[in-house]
């Protein structure tokens, strides 16, 4: 007997009839492609059906829906009694939100992209009546699109296409972020536009400076508002600085004690990571920040791309300024950069390495309750 022509055992799936109803068929499952490609289904099943098809093997546990969120509807794909895709739309309020919550299936496990302030009502009201959700990145969604070798864009199939990402990958539940999280990331955003603000009124007036008239009222009514905007940047900070220190004073605390890392991003990073919950290792919250070295092998080519520039471009240029701190201060990043320098790495090649380990240092001291000590020797260990 070739050992291209051996078969494995007869196991049990699921396969959906047209009534809905799950039955278990004993299938042989052929190893060999050719083989499968020949001859004709296998009681009934074709091995090339498309995800999409009634005949498609789905996963019993949950009933996926997909809602694909805009500014003033939400989408909402789910299976039919007829084993087919129906879409229902509902609007983007609290009413709305409501409606599909009455609308929903037992069970229902709702698959929402990111899609920034607009995703944010339906995930927690969903959350709030104790509906299971997965929140994912739209990139996820698109490569799973492109997968299935999807020609349509519309805010149904969107819809559709993340109900079968559900079924299929069975994305992790997403778990509700606090209100003093919430309150964080809306005080950092005002910030941060704050700041902006200020910036463009202070080149604005300095612009007019070298003017050979100046305008009075013009020049006072710039400086009222520069004031304006000093005064509202301080007290935020300070706002800011009072949430962490009474919710997460001891990770703030121990963040802080990693020379390099101000009280300014160690509160970006609890942001940033909803309180150091959704990531499960330092490399996890280098890639999701954008710090991550990026490699390309293929055959005989083998490159480096620089890093992924993939999270918050603010927080990540905030830690790349905070390595000329930690080069001069920190004693393992100092170590670690001169290393890199002896080797021959470019200035910035090595301050983006060092970005990197600040990242790991920062998740160390949070996930083992331990201040930063600069003499430490790493050991191998469990985070359980």
């Amino acid at each position: 007997m070739k050992k291209s022509d051996r078969t494995l055992a007869k196991p049990a799936i699921y396969v959906t009839t047209h009534t809905g109803e799950f039955k278990a068929w004993t299938v042989q499952l052929v190893t060999n492609t050719a083989s499968a490609m020949q001859g004709s289904k296998i009681h009934g099943l074709d091995p090339l059906l498309p995800l999409s098809s009634p005949l498609s093997i789905p996963f019993p546990m949950s009933n996926y829906l997909g809602i694909d969120v805009s500014k003033d509807k939400l989408d909402v794909a789910s299976l039919s009694p007829q084993n087919s895709w129906q879409v229902s739309q509902f609007s983007n309020s609290p009413e709305g939100i409501r409606a599909l919550i009455a609308y929903l299936p037992a069970q229902a496990h709702c698959v929402i992209e990111a899609t920034g302030s607009y995703s944010v009502l339906v995930s927690y009201m969903l959350t709030q009546a104790q509906v299971t959700i997965s929140v994912i990145n739209p990139r996820q969604s698109h490569h799973f699109a492109q997968m299935q070798l999807s020609i349509t864009k519309t805010d149904s199939r969107d819809a559709i296409i993340l109900a079968e990402y559900g079924r299929v990958m069975q994305p992790p539940v997403y778990q509700l972020s606090k209100e003093s999280l919430l309150a964080l990331r809306q005080k950092r955003a005002l910030l941060r536009q704050y700041q902006k603000q200020r910036v463009m009124l202070t080149n604005l007036q300095e612009s007019f400076s070298p003017l050979p008239y100046q305008d009075a009222t013009t020049q006072l009514s710039l400086a009222s508002m520069v004031s304006q905007f000093e005064t509202a940047i301080a007290q935020i900070k300070g706002e800011i600085n009072q949430l962490c220190k009474e919710d997460f004073e001891e990770q703030l605390r121990r963040l802080t004690s990693i020379k390099g890392i101000s009280n300014t991003i160690a509160t970006a990073l609890i942001e940033t990571t909803n309180g150091f919950q959704d990531f499960h290792s330092a490399k996890a919250l280098a890639k999701y920040i954008g710090l991550a070295p990026v490699t390309y092998q293929s055959g005989r080519t083998s490159q480096s791309r620089g890093i992924n520039r993939t999270g918050d471009p603010h927080l990540r240029g905030m830690l790349y300024m905070a390595t000329w701190s930690a080069i001069r201060f920190n004693k393992p990043c100092q170590e670690f950069y001169q290393r890199l320098k002896a080797a021959g790495k470019p200035g910035k090649v090595a301050l983006i390495a060092v970005a990197n380990k600040l990242i790991r240092q920062a998740f160390a001291v949070v996930k083992y309750g331990e201040d930063f000590n600069p003499n430490y020797q790493p050991i191998l260990r469990s985070l359980t």
